[in-house]
């Protein structure tokens, strides 16, 4: 998302109202993975309220011993079918918020080159992969909070990386957004106990961020730390592995103001790449 957008939509998550819950909460569905490959498995989880279905949260879960990530950028922006036959990844998802121009918004670490501004306020969270020559006993892939006084040594040690935010929730259990009514598609970035790492992506306008994050609190995964990305039109993933396929490119803003947005084809100017763990 362009930066003028992305500082309009700080003020739409702080002042419009609560409610869109109501008294009774979603319900989650059973909890079925599908292994894609080893380290790889993948889930589409029904979120259902009052009896009726009101989303559905498209999640894979990464385990980065066994595959790698990459974070890719190009000021040519490219649909994400192009990203992934560009790269070759087995997986590509949107990655954080963008300028005018095209530039991040945010630091991101590609190859250890750092793009877009070394400090922005706004951002409040980042995901970092892939440890540089002599910090190999660090985490393969974590989230860290920048307001963490240890954030920035974090980040040294790592070739890739993203800047986002909000955090819809940090290591304490804190939901890290204020309530609002404004709902879009989303994507999310999560860790769990076990260092596993999730791509989640919301297939319907349903939740608003406040709401995901409370909502993805109370579910079984046992996530430890959630990091908002981009979203709305720019909430993408390909999946493209052994005769399995997924693709979701996001088609609706829900209430978003819709002057303030490009419809279809959506081109992103950063993607992150997921490939087996040893491939060059």
């Amino acid at each position: 998302m362009k930066l003028s957008r992305a500082l309009l939509l700080a003020s739409l998550l702080f002042f419009f109202p609560s409610g869109l819950w109501g008294q009774d909460k979603p319900n989650p569905a059973p909890v079925y993975w599908q292994t894609l490959s080893p380290g790889l498995s993948f889930l589409r989880w029904e979120v259902r309220s009052q009896h009726a279905a009101v989303d559905t949260i498209a999640i894979l879960r990464i385990n980065p011993e066994v595959w790698s990530f990459r974070v890719f950028f190009n000021r040519e922006p490219k649909t994400i079918r192009e990203w992934q036959q560009s790269t070759g990844a087995t997986v590509v998802c949107n990655g954080g918020f963008y300028r005018e121009n095209f530039l991040p918004a945010g630091r991101i670490l590609v190859n250890g080159t750092s793009w877009g501004p070394f400090k922005n306020r706004h951002m409040k969270g980042m995901f970092l992969a892939e440890p540089k020559k002599g910090y190999e006993s660090h985490l393969k892939a974590t989230l860290i909070d920048l307001k963490d006084s240890t954030s920035e040594e974090k980040i040294s040690f790592y070739d890739q990386g993203i800047q986002s935010f909000p955090i819809l929730l940090d290591s304490k259990g804190q939901v890290r957004v204020n309530p609002s009514s404004f709902q879009a598609n989303r994507t999310a970035l999560a860790q769990d106990r076990s260092g596993n790492i999730y791509i989640l992506i919301t297939e319907k306008p349903f939740f608003t961020l406040y709401n995901l994050g409370n909502y993805l609190k109370e579910s079984p995964f046992g996530f430890e730390f959630i990091l908002n990305l981009d979203g709305g039109f720019r909430t993408q993933m390909l999946i493209q592995i052994k005769g399995f396929k997924y693709l979701f490119t996001g088609y609706v803003e829900g209430n978003e103001p819709s002057r303030l947005f490009t419809p279809e084809p959506v081109r992103i100017p950063s993607v992150i790449g997921i490939f087996p763990r040893g491939r060059p």
